[in-house]
């Protein structure tokens, strides 16, 4: 990550990030999640600012828009506005466009403690993992769900919740037919493969689900994909969310996945568990499936699977 750390504050008699201060902030953006762990982003801390600058990244099979990039980008913008709220500074932010790349500004415009929500999401920033193990029933209760509902608002972005026998089939239906796309696609695996790692930076392969939901969220070539009355069993025990947009532009893209990234801390500081799923959405007859399938009125952006981590790792 290129990042220009800020002097101690009034070293030369104005108001600068201090030696601490960028400890946290440039701490809190490198834990968001990215795309195959890319974090396609730089960050520059200038005065009383911070930029983030959307950073190409060669994903010409999975992202060949580079749309899970500013996903990423807004998760990492998140995570930056609320270590600076942790750091008791009010902010303002700027969207902005560079050589076609995004660009996000977040100023520190004066003093006030952060909301009880920005602490506790704060807190739960280097605690947040994706996790695409089984999680274990029974589902979450309906008040848990309010909050993370009311967590993933933002203006232009929407969720739902996917409910019902009928409405998991016909997600199960959509999605298996997703991983059958991507799994049997030979530029897609090799792509994948390149960028699975056993240690470092990149997809860690224990990391990957190899079977059931989390496993069609991201399609190896070694995932058994569930029959689909399976699977949509699987997904009425567990919480998923589909989030969009009312539009889809590269800032639309950044305000949701900054969204998601609330809602992720939100879930986590209670000790929930989480994983999201943007694979099968590239696929343009997955997305307008959801949306006529759940009357869903915006465009479907990520889906995200919530709940408690299984004790066994079996999954059928």
């Amino acid at each position: 990550m290129n990042t220009a750390a800020g002097e101690v504050e009034g070293r030369h008699g104005q108001g600068e990030w201090s030696a601490a201060e960028s400890v946290v902030i440039n701490r809190a953006v490198q834990n968001a999640p990215s795309v195959h762990n890319s974090r396609p982003w730089s960050l520059a801390l200038r005065g009383r600012s911070a930029e983030l600058r959307e950073r190409p990244t060669l994903l010409a099979q999975h992202d060949p828009e580079g749309r899970d990039r500013r996903i990423s980008c807004g998760a990492a913008l998140a995570n930056l506005v609320l270590a600076i709220r942790g750091l008791r500074w009010t902010t303002e932010v700027a969207f902005g466009s560079s050589a076609g790349l995004v660009t996000a500004t977040v100023t520190a415009t004066g003093r006030a403690e952060p909301s009880e929500a920005e602490r506790r999401r704060g807190a739960a920033v280097l605690d947040r993992w994706s996790c695409r193990r089984p999680f274990d029933g029974p589902g979450l209760p309906a008040s848990t769900l309010d909050v993370l509902l009311e967590a993933i608002a933002a203006p232009g972005v929407t969720g739902r919740w996917v409910s019902g026998a009928d409405e998991a089939l016909g997600v199960a239906r959509l999605l298996t037919y997703a991983g059958r796309v991507f799994r049997g696609n030979a530029d897609y695996q090799r792509e994948l493969s390149s960028w699975t790692t056993v240690t470092g930076d990149g997809l860690r392969r224990e990391g990957l689900g190899e079977r059931g939901l989390a496993a069609v969220g991201l399609t190896t070539g070694r995932t058994r994909l569930p029959d689909e009355h399976v699977l949509a069993t699987r997904i009425q025990r567990e919480a998923v969310l589909l989030v969009g947009t009312q539009a889809d532009g590269p800032a639309e893209q950044v305000r949701v996945g900054a969204a998601v990234e609330q809602t992720w801390l939100e879930a986590t500081a209670p000790g929930l568990v989480v994983s999201v799923m943007t694979q099968p959405l590239h696929l343009a007859e997955v997305r307008s499936g959801l949306a006529a399938g759940l009357g869903f009125p915006a465009m479907p952006q990520v889906m995200m699977r919530f709940g408690r981590l299984a004790e066994s790792g079996d999954e059928r």
